[in-house]
């Protein structure tokens, strides 16, 4: 699929993987299982919510991936994203 994207799409994808790697490999994990499996797919919001969450700095964001922190703007992205950690990503990409 990376070859259909233009050119400014592919430069904007390497960007948010590079923001993807955090300082812990468990949101390392969480933010690349979105990014691979509903990024693409998602509406402008959701896009925004999700580089918000990456704008975080570790502690916030693993606070709201844990579910520790409950933000409502954040609340349907992070249960895309856990449901996704959990492998149910399939049932997801059917709704």
């Amino acid at each position: 699929m990376e070859t259909d994207r233009n050119p400014d799409e592919a430069a904007h994808r390497s960007k948010l993987r590079w923001h993807c790697r955090r300082g812990m490999r468990e949101l390392d994990e969480a933010m690349r299982a979105y990014l691979d499996h509903h990024y693409d797919d998602a509406t402008d919001g959701e896009r925004a919510s999700f580089e918000a969450l990456l704008g975080m700095q570790d502690p916030e964001l693993y606070r709201h991936v844990c579910g520790k922190d409950r933000d409502d703007r954040f609340a349907p992205l992070i249960d895309k994203i856990a449901r996704t950690l959990g492998g149910d990503d399939k049932a997801l990409d059917d709704a």
